[in-house]
């Protein structure tokens, strides 16, 4: 299995396990604590698994422009926006975060898409003038999030983070690296993700001091929470709540969806499919019980209407949550459900998520 450039932190202090290759850690306390730490004040995450690949060149907007449905040529420097890749057929080959530089564009793909992602990009890049570098292993990549992140990550760093609005980025420094500051996350809170530039398999102390001095004001986090954390705020999971079957209408995602562009891959499809759906994805919260990947929705009079894409324990509600995909005609908020648990059915109602109270969790909190 592969190794981030923290493993030897997650090796002395977390459980590991394995995930997209890579031996990770899967909490170092508890799932809920490390949950509520991040609701409450600030959790570190390695993230360094993820894909980060740039593209270069004359070409690069006339490339980024054909392979996701956002318009890339509208953005200016600064920007990080969140996409898709789409294929011919409309399927979601991928969601990412792609940052517009002065030189190009950064991108942060799956660690279980990378390759493919790569794979994908090359053979549509063969038609321009561009240059893809994949910098994964030279580079460190951490998240820090909850409504302390701006306290947790000040102290290392040369930018102003305050003055970093939602959804831009700036290069600067962390610790002793050259870093790319993103304020982006995959939690529901308020945070950043760092790309530690001078630091990775072959040069890790920088990392590391960044890490240990993040981790004296944040929990050191695991999968566990990220992905409680990111159910709770109602975020997709490539190959759990979305793939390359799901298109963007099903999935919740046509926001992505550049008004009026058309000429990207997929265009052509998704210009019949939004017109005919067959599913949707939807929250749940249940009653009792704690639902699963795969489980079944059904009305009150147990007509099957979807299924369970990703389910976990709330520590905010201390309810059952899930993402599913549901029959269009059952969709509406409020509408009861029952969700197949171990053989028995759990009483639930459809809800549009983020789960909890946006008056007191989540980002938009700081904007009541």
């Amino acid at each position: 299995m592969k190794q981030t450039p923290l493993y030897e932190f997650h090796a002395n202090h977390g459980r590991l396990a394995e995930f997209a290759g890579y031996e990770m850690p899967l909490w170092y306390t508890s799932v809920v604590d490390e949950h509520l730490a991040v609701r409450n004040k600030a959790g570190i995450f390695d993230v360094s698994h993820m894909g980060r690949v740039t593209l270069e060149g004359p070409d690069a907007t006339k490339l980024v422009d054909r392979v996701v449905p956002t318009s890339a040529s509208i953005q200016a420097p600064g920007k990080s926006f969140y996409t898709l890749l789409l294929n011919p057929k409309g399927g979601i080959i991928d969601d990412l975060i792609i940052m517009k530089t002065d030189t190009g564009y950064l991108l942060v793909v799956n660690a279980a898409n990378k390759t493919k992602d790569l794979s994908h990009i090359q053979s549509v890049s063969e038609d321009y003038n561009v240059t893809i570098h994949d910098l994964t292993d030279s580079s460190t990549m951490i998240a820090v999030q909850g409504p302390e992140a701006i306290p947790a990550l000040q102290p290392l760093s040369s930018v102003d983070l305050s003055q970093v609005k939602r959804y831009t980025h700036v290069a600067g420094t962390v610790g002793r690296s050259r870093a790319m500051i993103t304020r982006t996350g995959y939690t529901g809170e308020d945070g950043f993700e760092i790309i530690l530039y001078d630091s990775g398999l072959q040069n890790n102390s920088a990392a590391m001091q960044v890490w240990t001095e993040l981790s004296a004001t944040a929990r050191p986090c695991g999968l566990g929470a990220r992905d409680s954390l990111r159910v709770e705020a109602g975020l997709p999971l490539y190959g759990s709540d979305i793939d390359d079957s799901t298109n963007p209408f099903e999935a919740e995602l046509s926001w992505v969806i550049t008004k009026e562009k058309t000429g990207y891959i997929g265009s052509e499809a998704l210009a019949r499919s939004s017109l005919s759906l067959t599913r949707i994805r939807r929250g749940i919260v249940l009653q009792e019980k704690i639902p699963r990947h795969g489980f079944a929705v059904t009305t009150p009079t147990d007509e099957k209407i979807g299924v369970v894409t990703s389910g976990t324990f709330s520590p905010i509600l201390k309810k059952g949550v899930a993402i599913a995909y549901v029959n269009p005609a059952h969709s509406r908020t409020g509408e009861p459900v029952h969700v197949t648990v171990r053989e028995s059915q759990a009483n639930g109602s459809i809800t549009k998520p983020p789960f909890y109270d946006e008056n007191l969790y989540g980002w938009k909190r700081h904007k009541q």
